[in-house]
């Protein structure tokens, strides 16, 4: 009984030192303030792009990502909003229809920022692969048919055991892809 004792009480200590693969992740907190890098690449043009700034992300549907290189480039996302400025320019983008592409990417953003990582698979019709690298768990969302302007694939890494997002990296079906780093 004891040797029993002993192996459930080990087991339980090692799942809550080391989370299955598959748990939900803890993502951002919400209200915190995370200095962030993006990075665009466009493989085809041979372009790459990066801006700096400030990500808050308040659970479950406010995003402000305020950028400082440039600065007063924004993108705001709030309940049914989704706007972004570049270049001076403001975009409101079409979130009420919820099929619509912005508002699954909108909705997808905020579930990884969220640590939701199977509601965003679903969302998209992904696939979903998780592994570990060293101090990191890496998710991988892969949808097999794309849109030159949807997304493709998603990898979200994570810092272990804490769980926080470390970087995001979006992928859309043309092969243009934007690497989110928190900094």
């Amino acid at each position: 009984m004891k040797r029993i004792t002993t192996i459930v009480i080990t087991l339980l200590a090692l799942l809550v030192a080391y989370p299955p693969l598959y748990a939900q992740q803890s993502g951002l907190k919400s209200g915190k303030e995370y200095p962030f890098i993006e990075t665009r690449v466009m493989p085809k043009m041979k372009k790459t792009t990066e801006r700096k700034g400030i990500m808050v992300f308040e659970a479950p549907e406010t995003l402000r990502m305020d950028y400082s290189q440039p600065a007063g480039e924004y993108t705001h996302i709030s309940a049914g909003k989704f706007d972004v400025c570049k270049g001076g320019k403001v975009q409101h983008l079409p979130v009420k229809d919820p099929k619509h592409p912005m508002s699954i990417y909108r909705a997808t953003l905020l579930y990884c920022l969220g640590g939701e990582v199977e509601k965003a698979a679903k969302m998209n019709h992904a696939s979903i692969d998780y592994s570990t690298s060293g101090k990191t768990k890496i998710c991988t969302l892969s949808v097999e048919k794309a849109a030159p302007r949807d997304i493709a694939k998603l990898q979200l890494t994570y810092i272990l055991p804490s769980g926080q997002l470390k970087s995001m990296t979006i992928t859309e079906g043309n092969g243009n892809y934007t690497t989110y780093t928190i900094q």
